[in-house]
């Protein structure tokens, strides 16, 4: 699903320009062996929960109100060395909680001001599908799961990805594409941690 939809949606970014290869290179470089590491180690049950829980708050928060203003000028500079070490961390957490590491970057790449939020979610969008192929090679046979079911998902969710890049590349201002999905974020958040409680 991760491969399928953020693919869509990094053609659909990148097909309007939304995309810096300077940002992505580094942070990719640095982020596939990890993503391959967290893989291997992969939580399950309350401690997935929890994990992913905490981690996808802090993402929304980071992305809907940690900055309010000048989202779509970016100021700083991007430091190399930090670069490396933010797709260290990312790219472990993203193989850790098998969702690709987007939408932690994302977030990261506005509270950092080093690109705008229309240009870091064509940048995301090219990282999830690089570290989701990693963490899928780091599941080895796990990852080989089949259920006629599952024929629906890609489909929906490329179908669902055409859409939101429609909405959030040609409609929304930068200020409601942050909005709109730090909300889906702090759903799925509140989803996981009570998950975890239950």
């Amino acid at each position: 699903m991760n491969v399928f939809v953020a693919s869509v949606a990094f053609w659909r970014f990148h097909k309007s320009g939304l995309f810096d290869a300077r940002i992505f290179v580094p942070l990719a470089c640095a982020s596939v062996p990890m993503a391959w590491l967290g893989s291997r180690l992969h939580l399950e049950g309350r401690a997935y929960s929890v994990v992913l829980g905490l981690a996808l708050l802090a993402a929304g928060w980071l992305l809907g109100w940690g900055r309010r203003a000048h989202d779509d000028e970016p100021v700083k500079p991007v430091g190399l060395p930090l670069a490396l070490g933010v797709g260290v961390g990312l790219g472990f957490l993203a193989g850790l909680t098998g969702i690709g590491g987007g939408v932690y970057l994302t977030p990261l790449l506005i509270f950092l001001r080093w690109t705008s939020a229309k240009t870091a979610g064509g940048i995301s969008a090219l990282f999830i599908v690089v570290n989701s192929i990693a963490g899928l090679i780091g599941l080895g046979e796990k990852a080989l799961i089949w259920e006629p079911i599952f024929v629906l998902g890609p489909v929906i969710g490329v179908a669902a990805a055409f859409l939101g890049t429609y909405l959030s590349v040609l409609r929304w201002n930068s200020m409601t594409f942050r909005r709109v999905l730090a909300v889906v974020l702090w759903i799925a958040a509140i989803k996981s941690l009570i998950k975890a409680l239950a």
